[in-house]
């Protein structure tokens, strides 16, 4: 009893012992530059890009997956070696005064700021509270401090205010140091656009899927340029850049499934541009699969509603999960799916054991849902059958890798599924 009492007690002091130690690190760390990378949405896919392409070209510590939070930037930190020419971090908040204390911790040289929106609204009411959080991650930047702003986002552009040193701005207008035209992206295609910096100007080539991936890949090309990789060769390493976990990351099953799976952000914005996606997809069957949302602005009623007739738009077969699916499906069929095709489960296994009969190849299928629920079991169990079925879950990985999963493959499935 003792010995978990101090487990315990040292479980509690980790987080802050290690930031201690990193901001300590850091300073001994000075031949390194550090990048840190903020944003309410596209941190993950912008911070696995410019890892990835520095990585190439530089000895570059960074962390792929997705993880940011304060012990994951902590171990980040203290990760980087004297070798390390770039050291890439990303750079979360979910309460006032975060990113002021990893602005101290990081000492970022540069800072990719993405876009600044209502999220979080529980700690951070409006969206001008917001804003003033993420420009404190400006707050350490020196004379020498490059800040790349989205030029496309007026709460972020208002930030060049604040900054003492150089200014490098991405977004698809003609006034930006990086701009982006011919931008496209309509399933099974892949998000390609003309990436534009000066009298330099190239096509980019990707694997991410969606439009609204096009500022990830313009904040990750401004932040290569400024340190130092030309656009043509950084333009060339996102053919071998994918999808970050859970972010509209392509999977295809042995039945000739493709699930499109964007369980691991379940905010408004990432879901309607999920949708976005589905609605211009080339695919036998469009199907979506959808658990809660979350900073909708709306209350739980109405939130189930809007996304069932958004749904209905964007889809030939819509699965909602949950207590409040029913009225989902209601306001789905409300909106012209026909009352067959909006369907309603209240458990992830009952959905897992429907779509088993109904799946078949050529469906295009949408998974989206709060990452606590792991609603991507509902995919997995094609595959064979799951021991774990908790309604929530705080462990924040992709339930292949948790070894609670215990997934047992059918034989006769075929090959396993595979990552596109």
């Amino acid at each position: 009893m003792f010995r978990l009492h101090l487990r315990h007690r040292w479980s509690l002091w980790t987080p802050y012992l290690l930031s201690a130690c990193a901001f300590v690190w850091r300073r001994v760390m000075f031949r390194t530059t550090f990048i840190a990378i903020t944003g309410s949405v596209g941190k993950s896919t912008t911070t696995a890009a410019l890892g990835s392409i520095l990585s190439s070209h530089f000895a570059t510590n960074w962390s792929p997956g997705g993880s940011n939070n304060r012990q994951t930037q902590a171990k980040t930190v203290l990760r980087t070696r004297f070798r390390h020419r770039f050291t890439v971090i990303e750079v979360p908040t979910r309460a006032p005064g975060t990113l002021r204390r990893a602005a101290w911790m990081i000492a970022p040289d540069i800072v990719v700021m993405l876009r600044v929106l209502n999220l979080h609204s529980n700690a951070f009411p409006t969206l001008d509270e917001m804003a003033a959080e993420k420009a404190q991650l400006l707050s350490r930047l020196g004379k020498r401090g490059v800040a790349i702003l989205n030029a496309d986002d007026q709460q972020v552009l208002a930030m060049r205010a604040l900054c003492r040193g150089p200014i490098r701005t991405f977004g698809l207008g003609s006034d930006a140091f990086m701009t982006a035209s011919e931008v496209f992206s309509k399933w099974p295609r892949r998000l390609r656009f003309r990436a534009t910096c000066g009298e330099e100007s190239v096509c980019v080539e990707t694997n991410l899927v969606g439009e609204h991936m096009v500022l990830a890949a313009l904040g990750a090309l401004t932040a290569a340029i400024v340190c130092g990789v030309s656009l043509q060769k950084a333009a060339v390493c996102f053919r071998d850049i994918h999808p970050v976990p859970g972010r509209m990351q392509p999977m295809s099953l042995p039945n000739g499934v493709t699930v499109l799976r964007d369980e691991f952000n379940a905010t408004l914005p990432a879901l309607e541009a999920a949708f976005d996606v589905m609605r211009s997809a080339d695919a036998l069957r469009r199907i979506v699969i959808l658990g809660d949302v979350q900073d909708s602005g709306r209350s739980e009623r109405p939130r189930f509603h809007y996304v069932g007739a958004q749904a209905a738009r964007a889809s030939d077969l819509a699965v909602f999960l949950g207590d409040l699916a029913k009225p989902a499906a209601k306001a789905a069929i409300a909106a012209g799916m026909d009352t067959s095709s909006a369907l309603a489960f209240k458990t992830l296994q009952d959905a897992a054991v429907f779509l088993k009969s109904e799946l078949r190849a050529g469906d295009l299928v949408m998974v989206h849902g709060w990452s606590s629920r792991h609603i991507e079991r509902v995919i997995l169990a094609q595959l064979g059958s799951i021991s774990c079925w908790t309604e929530r879950c705080q462990i924040l990985m992709q339930c292949e890798a948790c070894p609670k999963l215990k997934l047992v493959t059918i034989q006769s499935a075929g090959s396993p599924a595979t990552m596109l």
